[in-house]
């Protein structure tokens, strides 16, 4: 179909809808590009501020809670009592702990982990769990160094672990304040609190999306938590953070690793650290304009008009598709195959000239075939009036030599032999006789000559079964085997003439007749064999070869393999071998 005018139109009206889709898209997209990356920045900013503000909101909580543990009586006398109290002093003590806690933890941090650390050696834990590491160790922490240089401040820093057996091999992030004694000057202790990622991400989950980030990056540009990234607590190398890390916080169009990314900064100084939101404008775009949806609809308009066309255009190509049809098959049907005259104008008058055409090669195929009956006619007449008179009179010598010699039973079959062999030869003139027939014109041929000439040549037969019924041009094989006879074996050699037939199969619908006639005789040498004499006084037709391939090629049709119904190998000394190849009736 690719190759018809209805299949080259579809084509053209798909590429055509295709382009529009493509070129529409491709505008609508361009136009609002710009529009869309600034709205739509926009609205994230307001929803990246609010994160602002509850991270905001979440630090003053946390600075409440550290004041009011600072202020507590019981954490005092807990964290900066040297002396050893009794068991129920000490319960006393921590259940006041615990009471004054549970009134300054705010909501938002009630779940989190808080470890109170004393300079005494002691802690105090707000979960009922195990703190993995002694006081050494956690004094020395990066959280509580930091908390200790400047005491006045809460200190947010990354780590890869915290103090408890749960959070020994998470990344968290630890936000550390010393205690101290306001009259004095003197640290007591350190309050560090535990954040794990997942208490991270519910301040900022709602900002997040498949095409929009969320960074928080220290004032080293160590990454310390992101929504996305695999590289927590290493160096931020992304493109656009290089490109944004030294400007002012706001909001900017970065263009890095082939993509634009809308990118939102702001300083988030009483956590010590950066916020940074990051927007893919194309995937968010993509997400805008839902592609897979617009595909489809375009899709389905395509299918839609494409249907449409191909209705109208078989109401319209239908007569002239016929048509095409009609004449692809003209030849196997003999130019009988007429088609109705319908549809549009010009459709008609090309049918009813396919029409008139038709009749007019009938015409001149009925002519040509009276023409080539009549030639055919006049041939094989000819071939029969080409009976030698010498061969008949020297035949009927022979058969008086024999009436003398009182060989009654040897002259009955010759004259039989030769009554045949004329009856067949002149008196029938059918065109086509079967390999039956001809095999028997052959025997008597061979008979009379064994008669002549003496019987020092034999002739030996090898006709597949299925060969019998066949049918072929009749003094197709006598010329060939006359020619074995006498230029095979010219000064009376003694020798063999075989005569074989079968089917061959040339493809899947072409079988022919395959017919050779093979002799052991003196042979010919090179080229000899298309100067073959055509004509001896005394042999029985005079038919040449020339003469033979004439008629198959008048029956049978010209073929574009100049040797396909006659071939001759011939070696000097070995022999010579025809194959005859007729189409099989």
């Amino acid at each position: 179909m690719k190759n018809s005018l209805a299949g080259r139109i579809l084509a053209m009206v798909l590429l055509g809808i295709s382009l529009i889709a493509v070129i529409v898209s491709t505008v609508v997209l361009s136009m609002s590009r710009k529009v869309f990356t600034e709205t739509y920045g926009q609205s994230q900013e307001k929803v990246f501020f609010q994160v602002e503000n509850e991270l905001n909101d979440f630090h003053t909580s946390l600075r409440k809670m550290t004041d009011a543990i600072d202020s507590s009586w019981a954490f005092r006398l807990f964290l900066d009592s040297k002396e050893k109290s009794d068991n129920t002093q000490v319960f006393q003590n921590i259940y006041q702990m615990e009471q004054d806690l549970n009134a300054a933890n705010a909501t938002d941090i009630d779940r989190l982990s808080i470890l109170v650390v004393g300079m005494n050696g002691v802690n105090y834990l707000s979960r009922t769990e195990t703190v993995v590491l002694s006081n050494d160790q956690i004094l020395t922490s990066a959280p509580v160094v930091c908390a200790l240089k400047e005491p006045d401040s809460i200190h947010y820093t990354y780590s890869h672990g915290a103090y408890t057996m749960t959070s020994r091999y998470s990344d968290v992030i630890i936000a550390s304040k010393a205690l101290y004694l306001p009259e004095s000057q003197k640290t007591y202790g350190v309050v560090l609190v535990t954040l794990a990622m997942d208490d991270i991400r519910r301040f900022y989950d709602y900002f997040t999306s498949e095409h929009t980030s969320w960074y928080l990056v220290d004032a080293d540009g160590t990454l310390m938590c992101a929504d996305k990234s695999r590289n927590i607590g290493k160096k931020l190398e992304e493109d656009w953070y290089k490109n944004i890390a030294k400007k002012p916080d706001g909001r900017y169009q970065i263009t890095g690793s082939g993509k634009t990314y809308t990118v939102l900064s702001q300083n988030l100084s009483y956590l010590g650290c950066h916020m940074y939101g990051v927007i893919d404008n194309e995937m968010a775009i993509q997400d805008l304009y839902n592609m897979p949806l617009l595909i489809l609809i375009c899709a389905v308009t395509a299918g839609f008009i494409m249907l449409l066309c191909l209705f109208y255009l078989q109401k319209t190509l239908h007569p002239l598709s016929n048509l095409v049809s009609k004449m692809a098959i003209s030849r196997r049907k003999e130019f009988r195959e007429y088609i109705p005259v319908e549809g549009t104008c010009e459709v008609q008058q090309l049918a009813s000239t396919y029409n008139e055409m038709l009749d007019d090669i009938q015409n001149y195929i009925g002519e040509l075939l009276d023409t080539q009956r009549a030639q055919r006619k006049a041939e094989i007449k000819a071939l029969q009036m080409q009976i030698n008179p010498h061969y008949i009179y020297n035949t009927l010598a022979s058969i008086k030599w024999l009436v003398y010699q009182n060989d009654t039973e040897k002259t009955t079959r010759t004259i039989d032999a030769f009554i045949s062999l004329l009856r067949n030869t002149i008196s029938n003139t059918d065109e086509m006789v079967s390999v039956e027939q001809e095999l028997v014109n052959i025997e008597n041929y061979i008979l009379i000559n064994h008669t002549r000439y003496g019987d020092q040549i034999r002739v030996e037969y090898e006709i597949q079964p299925d060969c019998y019924n066949c049918r072929l041009p009749k003094l197709v094989l006598q010329p060939f085997v006359e020619n074995a006879f006498f230029h095979g074996f010219p000064s009376g050699e003694q020798g063999t003439i075989c005569v074989r037939m079968r089917r061959v199969m040339l493809d899947e619908t072409n079988e022919v007749l395959e017919v050779q006639v093979a002799d052991d005789g003196v042979g010919m040498e090179t080229g000899e064999p298309k100067n073959i004499v055509k004509n001896r006084k005394e042999h029985f037709s005079g038919i040449g070869v020339q003469n033979v391939q004439e008629r198959l090629v008048l029956i049978y049709g010209k073929r574009e393999e100049p040797d396909f119904y006659i071939h001759i190998d011939s070696v000097p000394g070995h022999g010579t071998t025809v194959r005859i190849r007729i189409p099989n009736i």
